[in-house]
């Protein structure tokens, strides 16, 4: 066609009508089914072992919950109460601020970049094709909430009646939520200041575990009345069909459940407004967390994410290096950790872990919340750690050993892990259990990030679920193993002596060992 011929019109009559989305998903499962390699049994199979995997640790699982909930009912002294008191206020912003995070993370609709290439840039309805996905999310949500709630409640004795009243509105608020991430999702302004508000409610999830650490004891330690902490009195002998405890939880149900379905409804209603580069964004990082937790590498999982950030942040204020050698990797470490100050507020926010069961009074557990906390603060302040010891090019080029550039590049994270322990140091109570926790979450999260990609040479492990690599086993462990080994002095109960020379010697082999690349 000639420059003279004009521009090139759209006709849609030219193409036929639009197809409605139900139409266009109606063929696509045609098609899939038509050149389907695997037979209806053969499916069923894989579905069959993972619902009776899952029957049975829910079996398993409640009733070990159960036997709990009847140890905890029987506890009526003061300080279970102050927990059941302020649980509540330490929980439920910490399940919200959750919540706003991982579902802005993956969207929280998404979409695979193939979807969004051949459905989403059609003139097909947009609505009705990211609606599943929406869908899903909400239940995703609601049963996470309830399954929360219902832990958490029934760790503290609570009784049935009252455990269905968490979960129902706990459940509710997580939906709402949800909803609220979709609207946000149409707008990137608006995800800034959603993550700053779930920043915020980190915060005030921290607020009441510090006052339960920080209070002291209670005057005297009063017993409860009644069957536990949440007793409710009941007359058995009411001739009304429903009690006024039930009448007040069907209230709440009903009461929940409309306005739950009224703001999902108005929230579907526009996911037309959502742009494509956010919808496929979200399905990437999906696909890149399924790769990574297929080969239980927990170190590939914090690259997605990671990578993912940078990618969407595009470009940042480049800044002049000061020093040479090693200061000078130490300084460009400072300043990238800087640059994504956000993982400092989460991990200074998890010192509620340690506040929140000192407060409990359970004095033994604290060195042992305090150091896997920590390991999770620390962690994401290694991904320049992590690149270097998977890129043999890069150690090269920067003209070190590695063993050199390992302990270098653990120099930021370690001050970091020192402030760390000192500020978590009043729950723990102890100076050479804070050492022990500082040396074991800097040496975990040192091995984690340093450690070989997973191995796939030599004989497969046959198990139900396939053939497995032997090892992909020892992939989840890595760190965690040098983590328990600084804080088993502490949980033996051994000297202050041992306490420091362990943990101090595992520090020591750590560093001295080089680590291994393929």
């Amino acid at each position: 066609m000639s420059s003279a011929d004009g521009p090139v019109v759209f006709d849609p009559s030219d193409f036929g009508a639009i197809p409605t989305s139900r139409a266009l998903r109606q063929w696509m499962r045609t098609t899939r089914r038509r050149r389907a390699d695997r037979s209806f049994w053969q499916i069923f199979e894989d579905v069959y072992l993972v619902l009776f995997t899952l029957a049975m640790a829910a079996a398993t699982g409640g009733n070990v919950l159960r036997q709990l909930n009847a140890d905890a009912s029987r506890c009526t002294t003061a300080a279970c109460l102050d927990l059941a008191h302020y649980l509540p206020w330490m929980l439920v912003p910490l399940l919200v601020a959750t919540t706003l995070r991982v579902l802005l993370s993956v969207g929280p609709v998404s979409a695979s970049r193939a979807a969004g290439f051949w459905l989403l840039a059609t003139p097909v309805n947009r609505t009705a094709l990211l609606r599943p996905a929406y869908w899903l999310v909400i239940v995703v949500v609601a049963v996470g909430g309830a399954v929360a709630s219902v832990i958490a409640w029934a760790l503290l004795g609570a009784q049935l009646r009252s455990i269905g009243e968490a979960s129902v509105l706990t459940a509710s608020l997580l939906v709402c939520a949800a909803c609220l991430t979709v609207w946000v999702q149409q707008s990137a302004g608006r995800s800034r200041w959603t993550l700053r508000v779930a920043d915020l409610l980190l915060i005030a999830a921290a607020i009441p575990a510090v006052w339960l650490a920080v209070r002291g004891e209670p005057a005297s330690d009063q017993s409860i009345t009644g069957s536990g902490l949440f007793a409710i009195s009941q007359s058995s002998s009411e001739p009304a069909l429903l009690t006024s405890a039930q009448t007040h939880f069907l209230v709440v149900g009903v009461v929940c459940l409309i306005v739950v379905v009224a703001l999902v409804i108005i929230t579907a209603q526009t996911l037309d407004k959502l742009t494509r580069t956010t919808v496929i964004a979200g399905g990437e990082l999906l696909a890149g967390l399924a790769g990574a937790a297929s080969s239980l590498d927990i170190s590939m999982l914090a690259d997605v994410v990671s990578g993912r950030h940078w990618r969407m942040k595009g470009r940042v204020r480049t800044r002049r290096g000061r020093g040479s050698g090693g200061a000078a990797l130490v300084q460009r470490e400072f300043l990238r950790i800087l640059r994504w100050p956000r993982r400092l507020v989460i991990g200074f926010a998890l010192l509620v872990v340690p506040y929140a069961v000192a407060g409990t009074g359970f004095d033994v557990l604290v060195p042992i919340a305090a150091g896997f906390a920590g390991f999770v603060a620390v962690r994401p302040l290694m991904d320049g750690l992590r690149s270097v010891c998977r890129s043999t090019g890069l150690v090269r080029a920067l003209g070190m050993d590695l063993r050199e550039l390992r302990a270098i590049m653990a120099v930021v994270p370690a001050l970091f892990a020192a402030v760390w322990a000192a500020l978590a140091f009043p729950a723990i109570g102890n100076g050479a259990a804070a050492f022990a926790v500082a040396a074991g979450m800097l040496s975990g999260a040192v091995r984690q990030a340093s450690a070989r990609p997973p191995s796939y040479s030599g004989p497969l492990v046959a198990s139900p679920m396939g053939a497995i690599p032997p090892g992909l086993f020892s992939q989840p462990m890595r760190g965690f193993d040098l983590l328990i080994l600084c804080l088993a002095p502490v949980l033996l109960n051994l000297s202050s002596t041992w306490v420091l020379v362990i943990p101090g010697f595992v520090l020591a082999i750590m560093f001295a060992i080089r680590p291994k690349q393929d």
